[in-house]
C-alpha cells in the first residue's frame, strides 16, 4: 500500500535536500574563488551529479529495488559520501579550501537535521513504523536543534567548545548509523528483521527516499570533516573566515 505523504512534507523534503547541498557549495566556491578557482567548476559538477542522480534513481525506484540479493540498493547512496570524503583527504587544494570555511558554518548547517520530524509525522499517520521513526526522528531533531548552540560556542571560542563539538559530532554519527541500520532492518528485502507487519515502504519511495540518499550521506560528510578539523591539524583555523561571517 502506498504510504500517505502530505504535500507539505513532499515540498519540505525536496526543498531541504536541494537547498542544503547548494548552500554548502556556495560556501565552498566563495573560498575557492580566492585561492583555488580551478575547483569551482569540478565541485559544482560533483554536487550537481549527486543531486541529479539521487532524484533520477529515486524516481525510477532504484533504491526500492527488491530481490534476493542481501546487498540493499540504498547502500549505493553512500558512494557520494565516500567520494567526497576521499576527495577532502587526498586533494590538498580541496582540503585547504574546506578548512578555510568557518567551522561554525560546517556545524550550524546541520540544523537541517530537524527535518527528521517528518518521520515522526509519518509514524503518526501510520505510514512509517515506529521501530524506525522514533529513534531516527527524535535523534535527528535533537542533533539539528543543538547544532546552532554548538556552532555558537565554537564561534565564540568558549571554554570546552572543542570537546563539546567533538562529542556532538560523534553523537551525530551514531544517530545516523542507528537510523540507517533500522532503515535497512525495516524496509522490504532479505535483511528486513523488524516491522514485519508494517514494512517501511515510505522510506524507499519519493519523497522520503531523498533523506537517505542525500540528507544522510551529506550529514555524515559534514560530521567527518568536522571531526577531522577538530581532532587533526584542521582544529587550528577553527574560526576560519569568522570576519566574513
Amino acid at each position: 500500500m502506498q504510504p500517505v505523504i502530505p504535500l507539505w512534507i513532499t515540498l519540505l523534503t525536496v526543498a531541504t535536500n536541494i537547498a542544503v547541498p547548494l548552500l554548502a557549495w556556495l560556501a565552498f566556491q566563495r573560498v575557492a574563488r580566492r585561492s583555488a578557482r580551478s575547483l569551482v567548476a569540478p565541485s559544482f559538477v560533483f554536487f550537481a551529479l549527486w543531486l541529479v542522480l539521487a532524484f533520477t534513481l529515486s524516481a525510477r525506484g532504484f533504491f526500492a529495488g527488491s530481490g534476493r540479493s542481501s546487498f540493499p540498493s540504498i547502500a549505493w547512496a553512500l558512494v557520494p559520501l565516500v567520494a567526497g570524503y576521499l576527495g577532502y583527504l587526498m586533494l590538498r587544494p580541496a582540503r585547504a579550501v574546506v578548512d578555510q570555511i568557518p567551522l561554525q558554518w560546517v556545524i550550524g548547517l546541520q540544523f537541517y537535521r530537524v527535518l527528521g520530524v517528518v518521520f515522526l509525522v509519518e509514524w503518526m499517520l501510520g505510514a512509517v513504523p515506529g521501530a524506525f521513526a522514533l529513534p531516527a526522528g527524535i535523534g535527528d531533531v535533537v542533533i539539528g536543534l543543538t547544532a546552532p548552540f554548538v556552532a555558537a560556542r565554537i564561534r565564540e571560542g568558549a571554554p570546552g567548545a572543542r570537546e563539546a563539538a567533538i562529542r556532538w559530532n560523534v553523537l551525530g554519527i551514531a544517530d545516523l548509523v542507528v537510523a540507517v541500520t533500522l532503515g535497512v532492518l525495516t524496509t522490504p528485502g532479505p535483511l528486513q528483521l523488524l516491522a514485519l507487519g508494517a514494512s517501511n515502504v515510505g522510506l524507499i519511495t519519493l519523497p522520503l527516499v531523498l533523506i537517505p540518499t542525500i540528507g544522510v550521506p551529506f550529514a555524515l560528510l559534514l560530521h567527518l570533516i568536522g571531526l577531522h578539523r577538530l581532532i587533526g591539524r584542521g582544529q587550528q583555523p577553527m574560526l576560519g573566515l569568522s570576519k566574513a561571517a
